[in-house]
C-alpha cells in the first residue's frame, strides 16, 4: 500500500500499518536529510537502513532510540562502481542500453540550470532523472 508522504507522516503511517513494528529493509534513495532520518525511524528491530541517495548533507541519528534498542543497522549502497560507467555510456551510444524512459529530463551544462534542478530534489519535483548535456 503506498503512502503518500504529503498527506500524513511516513513513519507513522508505517508503524500503524505494521502494527507497530516498523519495516525490516528501508530503502532511502533521494539523500535528503528528511528522508534518511525517516528510513532510519521506521526499522523493525533488527532491521537495516539502506542509503542509497547520493547527498553531502548530514542527518541526525538516535544512536539509543533509532540504532542500538533497535538493534539495527544503517548500511551506504552505491547503485554502481565509477569503473562501470564508461561500459555503461557505450552501451547507451550503441543503442544496447535505452535510458528513455528513466529520464525525466535534460538540461544544458550550465550552472544556473543545473542548480534549478538540484533546487527541485529539495521539493520532491516530478523531474528526477535529469541528464546534463554539453
Amino acid at each position: 500500500m503506498p503512502i503518500d508522504a504529503a498527506r500524513s507522516d511516513p513513519v507513522v503511517a508505517i508503524r500503524e500499518m505494521t502494527g507497530g513494528r516498523g519495516v525490516d529493509v528501508a530503502l532511502e534513495l533521494v539523500g535528503l536529510p528528511l528522508t534518511m532520518d525517516q528510513a532510519v525511524r521506521s526499522l523493525a528491530i533488527f532491521g537495516r537502513a539502506a542509503l542509497v541517495g547520493i547527498s553531502d548533507r548530514t542527518f541526525k541519528v538516535h544512536p539509543y532510540r533509532d540504532v542500538i534498542n533497535r538493534e539495527a543497522e544503517i548500511i551506504g549502497v552505491s547503485d554502481h562502481l565509477a569503473q562501470e560507467i564508461p561500459r555503461l555510456i557505450d552501451l547507451v551510444i550503441q543503442g544496447k542500453l535505452d535510458l528513455a524512459l528513466a529520464v525525466t529530463q535534460t538540461v544544458p551544462l550550465e550552472a544556473a540550470a543545473i542548480n534549478d534542478v538540484l533546487d527541485r530534489l529539495d521539493t520532491f519535483a516530478d523531474d528526477v532523472r535529469v541528464v546534463i548535456i554539453p
